[in-house]
């Protein structure tokens, strides 16, 4: 019993699932018909629309050509009437320039003739003018020859004297230079005369205390030859020998004066050395400087001539 109720029901299961798929199929259908349907019409649209456009386009162009006739017809007018125009007023001009050339020319004519006038009666000023100034050009030329000269022959003279002083100062100076010479010649002879004296005397007390020395030997020997005894003999030997010493003493002394007697006479020689060459250089010119020369003259400044224009 179970069975066939169970089948039953299968079926119908099966039977309601077959209607919703049929319901289905027709539903995707009817869709893409319409769909179908709505691009037709679409494009039919998009047709007309080209269609329209099209046509407003060659309907503009066609205005546009109408426009630009138009308009070349206006400029062509416009030329027409410029060119008329403008032949008219180059016709007004031409004939204006000819009257305003033909009155200047008139008029450049008689500039010229009072130019050229005036021109003369310049010239013939500037001719007198030019005359005058050259005269006092030629004054003013000779007034610089003679006062150059002038300047020139002081300036001659004053080297001249200074060449004449500078010569006798240089020989004053060499007159100076040999008188010194001479003075160191004088001096120099005086140096060696109390250096030659001064040696001699020292050879001579050299001489003189060998001879003290020998007689003072040969009195002690002949003191203690005699064969005395006692303290005479040593009174007698210190005696010669004190004596010998006073004697000694005295030769210093007087070589010791000799000496400074050769010192004060080159002394003295150098002391007139001196005063003779203070003489020899009081002898001696003044050193001469170079003169003063006067300036030459400035070159005058010359009248210029006039330049007829």
């Amino acid at each position: 019993m179970c069975a066939p109720i169970i089948a039953a029901g299968i079926t119908a299961v099966a039977s309601i699932g077959m209607g919703i798929y049929s319901a289905n199929s027709a539903a995707s259908m009817a869709g893409a018909q319409m769909a179908q349907a709505a691009q037709q019409q679409q494009a039919q649209v998009a047709i007309q629309n080209r269609q329209a456009m099209q046509s407003q386009r060659i309907a503009q162009q066609q205005m546009n050509m109408q426009r630009t006739q138009q308009l070349q017809s206006q400029q062509l007018q416009m030329q027409q009437q410029f060119q008329q125009q403008r032949f008219s007023m180059q016709q007004n001009a031409a004939s204006m320039k000819q009257a305003a050339d033909l009155q200047f020319q008139q008029q450049q004519l008689s500039v010229q003739q009072q130019q050229e006038a005036l021109q003369f009666q310049q010239d013939q000023n500037a001719a007198a003018r030019n005359l005058q100034i050259q005269q006092m050009n030629a004054q003013l030329a000779d007034k610089y020859t003679q006062q150059r000269e002038a300047v020139k022959a002081e300036r001659i003279q004053l080297m001249k004297k200074h060449e004449v002083d500078k010569r006798i100062y240089q020989d004053s100076k060499e007159t100076a230079e040999k008188q010194k010479d001479l003075n160191a010649e004088e001096a120099n002879r005086v140096y060696l005369a109390e250096q030659t004296k001064l040696e001699g005397k020292r050879r001579e007390a050299a001489f003189e205390a060998q001879s003290i020395l020998a007689k003072s030997i040969g009195a002690k020997g002949q003191i203690l030859a005699s064969g005395r005894t006692g303290q005479s003999v040593g009174i007698l030997a210190n005696d010669v020998e004190r004596q010998a010493g006073i004697q000694k003493a005295q030769q210093t002394a007087m070589l010791e004066s000799d000496r400074v007697a050769a010192i004060i006479g080159m002394d003295n020689a150098m002391q007139a050395n001196k005063v003779a060459d203070q003489q020899a250089e009081a002898a001696i010119g003044f050193d001469p400087t170079m003169p003063y020369l006067p300036s030459m003259p400035q070159v005058p400044t010359f009248v210029g001539f006039e330049i007829p224009k």
